[in-house]
């Protein structure tokens, strides 16, 4: 089905529903005139804006009311504008520049947004992510602790398998292993048992409550950390750690590293974009200056 067609079913079902008169076709029923569906003042407000808004799939019923519920809403905002208009300040030469600049800036962010989307690949090669962060580590200087970290944390009830925990946790080799993921999974563990995976402390400390009094200590240290509250037993082990106001490791800031690359490349494409459209718009002798210099 033609958009066209959509629009015309559309057009005919709500001239219907909502009971429209004074709307004339040609003899071909199937191409309509323009045919309004409200006016308020000097404007009018086209049916086929109102179609727009409808999704195609719409009933009969559910057609009406979204239709109902524009055309309320634009006659709403016509006699505010309306009355704006009346009652603001006579000097809108200023309010028509604002209005148009920001008519400017949209359709520039979108198209821009378009362009880029079309044009530049999203995905970052690890090396040169690697390199732009080795060139730029001041950039990621850490305002909290990093630490890889493995952990689990079990109800109460699961006393009986802390050996089995503890043996695994301690087994580097095992972490990852399937037992130890199918018990979590069976015993409905809270588990991260990746120890490549870094972590910001704020968020690990959301995951297990640990109480941190020496704080750089504790974090140094290799040993399997062991405690429990009214609810849950928690086990937790450091692997590594970055200290505040350290450089940030790679693998913590990978993402951040490759939304600066994609940022960079983004605006050397549309300053190559701005100044080839200059370029063709000068030679082309689609603008002039039209000042006169008055120091000659």
């Amino acid at each position: 089905m033609t958009h066209q067609t959509k629009s015309v079913r559309c057009a005919v079902k709500l001239l219907l529903a909502l009971g429209l008169c004074g709307c004339s076709f040609t003899d071909d029923d199937t191409q309509p005139q323009t045919v309004f569906a409200a006016r308020a003042f000097d404007h009018v407000l086209p049916l086929q804006e109102v179609c727009d808004r409808i999704p195609d799939n719409a009933s009969t019923s559910d057609s009406t009311l979204m239709a109902q519920r524009y055309v309320d809403q634009w006659i709403r905002e016509q006699v505010l504008v309306q009355q704006a208009e009346t009652h603001l300040p006579l000097d809108l030469q200023t309010f028509e520049r604002e209005i148009r600049a920001y008519r400017n800036a949209l359709l520039l962010h979108h198209y821009k947004e378009r362009y880029v989307q079309q044009r530049l690949e999203q995905e970052v090669p690890d090396e040169d992510a690697l390199a732009y962060y080795q060139a730029h580590k001041d950039l990621f200087v850490l305002t909290d602790y990093a630490v890889r970290a493995t952990f689990v944390h079990v109800p109460l009830d699961a006393k009986q398998d802390i050996p089995f925990i503890e043996t695994a946790l301690m087994d580097d080799d095992s972490l990852t292993s399937f037992p130890l993921q199918q018990w979590c999974v069976e015993h409905g563990a809270v588990h991260s048992l990746n120890p490549e995976a870094w972590w910001y402390l704020e968020d690990l400390v959301q995951e297990v409550p640990i109480a941190l009094y020496r704080t750089e200590n504790q974090l140094a240290s290799r040993k399997l950390i062991q405690f429990e509250d009214d609810e849950r037993i928690y086990f937790l082990r450091f692997h590594e750690h970055a200290l505040i106001d350290g450089v940030a490791p790679f693998e913590v800031v990978q993402d951040r590293v490759e939304e600066l690359i994609l940022h960079g490349k983004k605006q050397e494409l549309l300053l190559q974009l701005e100044e080839e459209l200059l370029i063709q718009a000068w030679q082309q002798g689609s603008v002039e200056k039209l000042l006169v210099d008055s120091t000659r």
